[in-house]
């Protein structure tokens, strides 16, 4: 009778582990976690020749080791090939056993948030305990108490970590946390600001570029948090968890991780889930305005109609197309603030205008201006992107209602939290359902008196333009919105 084919998988520390057993098997995995880089041919090193490199990312070394976040997935591709699998973990156990608790603070848990944490804190591999994983939750469900109370959960017993890359954030945080957890020792650290506590919120840039003076009070971590884990996939991060290898519960929170099955995507998706595993709860946009808890939404995606305009002779690519037909196309302000000037006189201010590039953020805002003083609106009108001086500032002062319009390119589509925010109008044109989804988050929190809000989208003429759009409106309709197509001949205006 043959012997039964048996894996053993270790999990050597909160960062890495090892495969061993038949050499079919593990060859066979081999070739299953080997991805082809989609922009292979762009980098240097494989252009220089397969001794180079061959152009394949190998997430499963020839020795059989991996990154801890794909453990689950490659668990589940040996289970599915008839193989037994044996898990050891080396980790360094600590016996506190989670309990979720009803109340932080003065904040109330509710129903769901108490269902996602069970999620969180009860992930498993096998029989294995294994609290590395990701939440896809919406804008408004409350990360912020989610993270407090993952570490509340443990009984203040393990030392946490929250890796945070936005200042905005960062400072919000700076409030919402002590009141959240009386009494402990929580330390925010940006800086050169080496004093670690119990609980701790940190800037993963200043952690990276210090990373010398860190990496001991990183190594003694239990816990690691993750906000904004779509965005992982890169040095800073990667620098920080890699020092974070005696933490056995690495959980992140995000509204737009794995959200598309592309192709093309598949490293970027294998990068992030190597680090912070696999989605084990999702919570949509729609769920939370069923349930009260974000306010809804109303998109209107409006066709732009530009007379006189027959394209472009000869193949464009999409930022020789943008810049044509956005940046340097009159129409396209006209339209921007026709539409701007019809949600202004339903009084649905404050609003915010999101554009792609900084150039065109300014022009439009110039143009803004002049309509302004034309008009004898009264307007208060400001604009931001990254170069834009104080603009911290001017976020603020439009958060306080100091400011009617916000012309911004895609800066406010993360970590900006504009509760009064009524109108959007979305003149970026991009293909990113991610994205799409990012700015339309800005609108959906509850304010008193705040019933609903607006979103305008712009299809544009062009091969790239017109298609993304469709794409958009799409991605609209797959968050369960109402999604209202505005008829384009009351919109055809000089090119």
């Amino acid at each position: 009778m043959e012997k039964k084919r048996k894996m053993t998988i270790t999990i050597d520390n909160g960062n890495m582990c090892s495969l061993e057993g038949p050499l079919l098997v593990s060859s066979k995995l081999f070739e299953m976690y080997k991805v082809k880089h989609p922009n292979a041919w762009h980098i240097q090193m494989y252009q220089k020749g397969k001794y180079k490199w061959d152009g394949f990312i190998k997430y499963i070394s020839e020795s059989g080791r991996f990154r801890i976040g794909l453990l689950p997935k490659i668990y589940k591709s040996i289970i599915d090939m008839g193989i037994s699998v044996n898990i050891i973990d080396k980790r360094n156990q600590k016996d506190v056993i989670p309990v979720i608790p009803d109340i932080l603070g003065d904040k109330q848990l509710y129903p769901r948030q108490k269902v996602a944490l069970k999620n969180l804190l009860n992930n498993k591999v096998g029989n294995i305990p294994f609290r590395i994983c990701v939440g896809d939750f919406s804008v408004g469900f409350g990360k912020s108490i989610l993270f407090a109370s993952i570490h509340e959960s443990f009984q203040r017993k393990l030392k946490t970590i929250l890796l945070l890359s936005d200042s905005n954030l960062f400072n919000q945080f700076k409030k919402e946390f002590p009141p959240m957890l009386p009494d402990e020792d929580i330390k925010f650290i940006q800086g050169n600001n080496i004093t670690f506590g119990n609980f701790n919120v940190a800037m993963v840039q200043s952690l990276s570029r210090n990373i010398k003076s860190y990496s001991y009070s990183l190594s003694q971590m239990d816990i690691v948090l993750i906000d904004e884990a779509d965005i992982i996939d890169n040095k800073t991060y990667k620098t920080v968890i890699e020092h974070l290898y005696n933490a056995n519960i690495r959980i992140g929170l995000s509204g737009t991780i794995y959200m598309s099955n592309l192709k093309k995507d598949m490293v970027h998706n294998l990068n992030i889930m190597s680090f912070i595993g696999d989605k084990v709860d999702e919570v949509r946009l729609h769920e939370q305005i069923s349930s009260g808890n974000a306010t809804r939404v109303i998109v209107k995606i409006i066709p732009a109609q530009f007379k006189n305009y027959t394209g472009v002779k000869g193949p464009l690519d999409y930022p020789e197309e943008y810049r044509n037909i956005i940046i340097n196309n009159i129409g396209a302000y006209k339209l921007s603030f026709t539409r701007t000037l019809f949600n202004a006189t339903y009084n649905r201010f404050p609003m915010i205008i999101v554009c792609k590039f900084i150039d065109h953020c300014e022009k439009l805002y110039e143009y803004y201006r002049e309509q302004n003083i034309k008009g004898n609106y009264g307007w208060k009108i400001e604009y931001v992107h990254h170069q834009t001086k104080n603009r911290d500032k001017i976020l603020q002062r439009f958060r306080d209602g100091e400011i009617d319009i916000l012309i911004s390119t895609l800066i406010i589509s993360r970590g900006q939290n504009f509760p009064r925010l009524q109108y959007l109008q979305n003149i970026a044109s991009m293909d990113s359902r991610e994205k799409s989804i990012q700015i339309l988050g800005r609108l959906v929190r509850k304010y008193q008196g705040k019933n609903k809000t607006y979103l305008d989208d712009f299809i544009f003429p062009g091969q790239y333009l017109k298609r993304h759009g469709n794409h958009r409106k799409v991605y609209y309709q797959k968050e369960k919105l109402k999604v209202i197509l505005v008829k384009s001949k009351r919109y055809s205006i000089p090119y």
